[in-house]
């Protein structure tokens, strides 16, 4: 499976080598940052629709942040290098135009920000749900094709951001259909 996520890897990062490419996919990566996204996703929401903010901002941003924390911990647990140095090991060349982050590669962190962000945001805005994911799958295919992270590393971000935002989101519903039942009438 290792080896199968090494040569997806390779292939990807130098299909997306290319000059006007990899400026897309740096651009694309921020949208992995959650002060980023804070700043995009806050305003956008108090403009628009300022009862979901209330009532989901708080549960958002604790998913995302405690599912970004179980993916730090990933980071040392695994501690599974990046690609480059994977790369050099055996005698490749990876195209990392922008710099090797220091931490560790699996899981992916701007694939759990971003997903877990997308995911939330789909389940209070359904209609949006194919932008949101599609700019988080873009997030995603950015770490590879900037040499950051193996494909697998972003699957299982993307996953944990997934699943927390889902969780998140059941408790915020859960817990405002408790408050309206105890309210008095």
């Amino acid at each position: 499976m290792l080896a199968l996520d090494q040569h997806l890897f390779a292939w990807i990062n130098e299909l997306l080598s290319a000059r006007a490419i990899v400026w897309l996919l740096y651009g694309v990566t921020w949208l992995g940052n959650g002060l980023v996204l804070a700043l995009l996703i806050v305003p956008a929401m108090a403009w628009r629709d300022r009862a979901s903010l209330r009532a989901h901002l708080v549960p958002m941003v604790v998913s995302v942040a405690a599912t970004g924390a179980l993916v730090n911990v990933a980071k040392i647990v695994f501690g599974r290098d990046r690609p480059p140095v994977w790369a050099a090991l055996h005698g490749l060349e990876v195209h990392v135009p922008f710099g090797l982050p220091s931490d560790k590669s699996f899981p992916s962190g701007h694939a759990q920000t971003s997903f877990g962000a997308a995911v939330y945001l789909s389940l209070i805005y359904p209609k949006a749900a194919p932008l949101c994911l599609t700019l988080a799958a873009l997030v995603g295919l950015s770490r590879i094709g900037l040499g950051v992270h193996f494909p697998g590393d972003v699957v299982v971000g993307a996953a944990i951001g997934s699943v927390g935002s889902v969780v998140g989101y059941r408790w915020a519903v859960r817990r405002r259909e408790r408050t309206s039942e105890t309210a008095p009438t």
